[in-house]
């Protein structure tokens, strides 16, 4: 019987049961069957490299390891590269059908993008009615498509273009059509191009694929010199085909004169149409000198340097790599087509059309809201916010991938125990209808420091104290985000919350205080006020003064209120010369 086995880690196995499935012969593919192998799954998956963390450095073998229904090689095997498993898909022409989960489809798109088989994607709910269902939808798909996977070797490029008419759709790689009817006929057209060759060898043989059903074979035998490298070609001179201004030479012209072009039509020395080569936006010849070169009044494009980019326009303007990018600085986040500095995104990153499932400047946002609604529900970001690219915006408050988490709601919305709060504190409990455990503080307060992850809630007020509130935490399980937290028990402070009587002296003191301040800071700015008024007016004078004129001569009416008299009996000496 079958065996299923767990693993630790989330990504999964799948890609050595796919191998398995390949390369061992016991499933008992007929010869002629379509071989289609279903693959559930709602994770990831291992691939090349993982095996690094058990210790595991032997390359996958691609070999069957199978030994009574049991895979034996997976301690000794890495996992399968996602290169090495479409190399064994091909070769044993097996298509894979890949039924997964709404969160793993982009991976597994992605997946089926870099498998060159038919492989399909499809979308699981669980129901078993669905995956048959998705069984025959995803097989209906398949036999409804058709491309052709040349395996060319290096050194050859095959082309591949389908002809597929209007009622036939065509592939997004543009390798196939799709939505083919039995009886139907499909064109291709295939160019082989041999880019060098080996000395020594002058032929390629190789297989084109079709996918789950058979392969072409492919011979291609390459001529590597011809007469004209061995001069042994003819030589037609002043051809006419080269406007009589040069020679013929291997249908190739040989210019002279300081001519030039692939006609020998334009002469180097003249460069009267250099203006028709100017961009008329940009005003430069060609759009820039690394953009294309101005040769007889035409815009000739240099080709890109990198593989896959390319310049055309009649003055080189138009790219299919000068777009807009998203952060990975992919072009049109590799969901649309860079035309000329414009994103289509109905057309894949080829070119090929496909149906439109992003919009935007750079095709970056889906036009499915699949990726802003849970598995379970039909509701955008879980009716807490808007999904806007394929994101949800969440509103305050909510937050997680679909807004489906709140802080302040859910299982931590305090307004949800506020009867149990008050039933437990009023020492109820045998009687209260709680949903989780509650508990009262031992001391009068609950030790916050102690008790991890919480949340304090507004209080309540005390049915027991008039003026008082109760005040409670809530204690949680925080689940990262993506998930709400988990709560796992209320604690209440045993001591309620009391406003403090006021302090009648402390009042009156501080008002009278308060008071006499008052009055002492006026007193003292009016005392400086004063002082400074009265200084001002006393110097004020003191210059007035100064600036006066006094007349200091006397009165001509003045007479002195004292007479003198001189005895003549003086005895003292008497000058009479001068009497």
């Amino acid at each position: 019987g079958l065996k299923i086995s767990s693993n630790i880690d989330n990504p999964e196995g799948g890609f050595d049961a796919l191998v398995q499935a390949a390369v061992c012969q016991d499933i008992g593919w007929r010869n002629v069957s379509r071989k289609v192998v279903f693959y559930a799954t709602d994770a990831t998956f291992h691939t090349a490299g993982d095996g690094k963390l058990a210790g595991i450095i032997k390359p996958n073998e691609g070999k069957c390891g199978m030994t009574g229904n049991k895979y034996t090689r997976s301690l000794e095997e890495d996992y399968p590269s996602i290169g090495q498993l479409n190399d064994i898909l091909i070769k044993q022409k097996i298509i894979p059908i890949f039924a997964v989960t709404s969160k793993m489809q982009n991976l597994y798109d992605a997946l089926s993008d870099q498998l060159t088989q038919l492989s399909q994607v499809g979308l699981l709910d669980g129901s078993s009615q669905t995956v048959i269902n998705l069984i025959e939808e995803q097989l209906n798909a398949i036999v409804s498509r058709t491309k052709l996977n040349p395996q060319a070797p290096s050194g050859v490029t095959v082309e591949v273009t389908p002809k597929c008419n209007d009622k036939i759709g065509q592939e997004v790689d543009g390798a196939g059509c799709k939505g083919v009817r039995k009886g139907e006929n499909v064109v291709f057209d295939v160019n082989f191009r041999v880019d060098e060759c080996v000395e020594g060898e002058n032929k390629y043989n190789f297989n084109i694929d079709v996918p789950g059903i058979a392969a072409l074979p492919v011979e291609i035998e390459m001529i590597c010199s011809c007469a004209c490298e061995n001069n042994q070609a003819e030589i037609e001179t002043d051809s006419s085909t080269c406007d009589k201004r040069g020679d013929l030479i291997c249908g190739a012209c040989e210019c002279k004169n300081n001519t030039y072009g692939s006609r020998c039509e334009c002469d180097r020395g003249k460069n009267v149409n250099a203006d028709k080569c100017k961009n008329p936006k940009s005003g430069l010849i060609c759009s820039g000198e690394n953009n294309g070169m101005c040769i007889c009044g035409q815009c000739e494009c240099i080709p890109p340097s990198k593989k896959g980019y390319k310049r055309w326009g009649a003055y080189c303007e138009c790219s299919n790599y000068e777009c807009k990018r998203n952060t990975d600085y992919e072009i049109c986040s590799n969901n649309g087509y860079c035309n000329c500095g414009k994103c289509e995104c109905d057309k894949a990153p080829n070119g090929a059309s496909q149906v439109v499932k992003y919009t935007g400047d750079d095709c970056g946002c889906p036009i499915s809201n699949s990726t802003c609604k849970k598995e379970e529900s039909d509701v955008l970001c879980s009716g807490n916010g808007e999904c806007e690219c394929g994101k949800c915006l969440c509103k305050k408050e909510h937050y997680g991938q679909f807004c489906d988490i709140c802080q302040d709601c859910g299982p931590l919305d305090c307004s949800k125990y506020t009867e149990c709060v008050k039933c437990v504190y009023l020492a109820e409990a045998p009687q209260c209808n709680c949903s989780h455990p509650v508990d009262v503080s031992a001391g009068d307060r609950v030790d916050t420091s102690k008790l991890g992850r919480h949340k304090q809630c507004v209080p309540i007020d005390d049915p027991k104290n008039e003026g008082c509130s109760i005040i409670y935490y809530l204690h949680y399980k925080d689940k990262g985000t993506s998930q709400q937290p988990e709560l796992t028990h209320i604690y209440i402070d045993r001591k309620p919350d009391c406003p403090s009587a006021p302090n009648i002296i402390a009042i009156v003191a501080g008002v009278i205080g308060g008071i006499l301040g008052i009055g002492i800071l006026l007193l003292v700015i009016w005392k400086i006020v004063t002082h400074f008024v009265d200084k001002r007016e006393y110097e004020k004078f003191l210059e007035e003064r100064s600036k006066a004129k006094w007349n200091s001569g006397l009165s001509p009416l003045y007479k002195e209120p004292t007479t003198k008299y001189r005895n003549p009996l003086y005895s003292g000496r008497i000058d009479y010369k001068k009497i």
